[in-house]
């Protein structure tokens, strides 16, 4: 076994005889593969509020938008673009809220390699 381009890689060689077309087959391997385990509500509800924050700060956007170019004063605009820009923020708290908790809550696991071989 020879060493790689970095250290974490090991490189193994396979030569065929020389008389013949030479083909050389390179194969690189890590010594260890790193595995992280999440669990799956708290994934499922992270992607659930980011996808609704998502879609309702855009929402908001455009309320405030047509709230500011709209000549004269309109109510019931001014009210949807505050009504959207709270839900929307809500969202983004809670979509932070479970990725945090994803990050506390998983497991890392370390597999050598040297125990497959």
């Amino acid at each position: 076994m020879q060493k790689g381009f970095n250290s974490n890689v090991e490189v193994s060689k396979v030569r065929t005889d020389t008389t013949s077309k030479s083909t050389e087959i390179v194969v690189g391997y890590p010594n260890e593969i790193k595995i992280d385990l999440v669990p799956a509500n708290e994934l499922k509800h992270y992607e659930l509020f980011n996808w609704l924050a998502t879609l309702f700060a855009p929402i908001a956007v455009g309320f405030w938008t047509a709230h500011f170019t709209i000549p004269g004063y309109s109510s019931s605009v001014f009210w949807s673009a505050v009504i959207f820009t709270v839900v929307a923020l809500l969202f983004i708290v809670i979509a932070f809220y479970y990725q945090r908790r994803i990050h506390q809550e998983s497991i890392h696991k370390k597999a050598s390699l040297d125990s497959f071989i």
